[in-house]
């Protein structure tokens, strides 16, 4: 799994950061970075792809590290911030080495417990813990979404609601401090075009889901189609928790 994780964004790393509206969003990022507060010593971007979120921390005053499996994201990131290569579930960092970590759009990649207890085990105590992922807006559009994310993300360990998520972390013995929602407008067919591990077949299943999507999804995800492109509202939820 973690190969192939490595071998998957080691090609969409040239490409990444315009794949999807949300990389890049500015105020996705200063949703996290406001939750990180006032720098208190050494954070860690886990699974930082090109350092979008590194970036933010570090323009904020944090002494950054980055931790990511594939090689061509850490050459990205690696020209804003120190790095190091590895998995979350296995990280090369000893006890108590961060006072912050944030994990972005990641955890569904990922084994929950194994990494929860990673977090766990590097954060300094009184630490915080960032997460964040997109998630349905409610029962009514959560089928269909996984559906959507099944097929365009076939190495999807778990699809996450807002609730299972809150519910992994409380499990793992992490109280959730404080969270903020907010929608990043995307386009499916850009997201889809940025995807080259991809058949073509895939990717216009995944465009007509999006446009053909039932009346309940279509309103709460605000879909709609201008001139050939698909157009929605990605949901997201960020948490900031400490270890209880």
């Amino acid at each position: 799994m973690r190969e192939h994780l490595r071998k998957q964004f080691n090609v969409r790393s040239p490409v990444f950061d315009g794949s999807a509206s949300w990389i890049t969003d500015k105020r996705l990022i200063q949703a996290h970075v406001g939750l990180a507060g006032k720098p208190s010593g050494p954070a860690l971007d886990l699974c930082c792809g090109t350092g979008q979120i590194g970036q933010g921390l570090k323009g904020n005053g944090w002494d950054v590290t980055g931790l990511d499996l594939s090689d061509n994201m850490l050459r990205a990131s690696s020209r804003y911030f120190r790095v190091s290569q590895g998995s979350a579930e296995e990280m090369p960092f000893a006890s108590g080495s961060f006072s912050l970590v944030i994990c972005r759009q990641t955890f569904q990649f990922l084994d929950g417990a194994r990494t929860l207890s990673e977090v766990k085990r590097v954060l300094k105590p009184g630490g915080v813990f960032i997460i964040s992922l997109t998630v349905p807006f409610s029962e009514e559009d959560k089928d269909w979404l996984c559906e959507i994310h099944s097929i365009k993300q076939p190495l999807l360990l778990k699809f996450y609601t807002s609730d299972g998520l809150l519910h992994e972390l409380g499990a793992a013995g992490f109280s959730v401090m404080e969270t903020k929602t907010l929608k990043v407008r995307e386009s499916i067919n850009n997201w889809m075009a940025h995807a080259p591990e991809l058949l073509s077949e895939v990717k216009n299943k995944v465009i007509s889901m999006v446009g053909e999507a039932p009346a309940a999804y279509k309103k709460l995800h605000n879909v709609e189609t201008v001139r050939g492109e698909v157009f929605e509202d990605w949901n997201w939820v960020v948490f900031k928790a400490a270890v209880r």
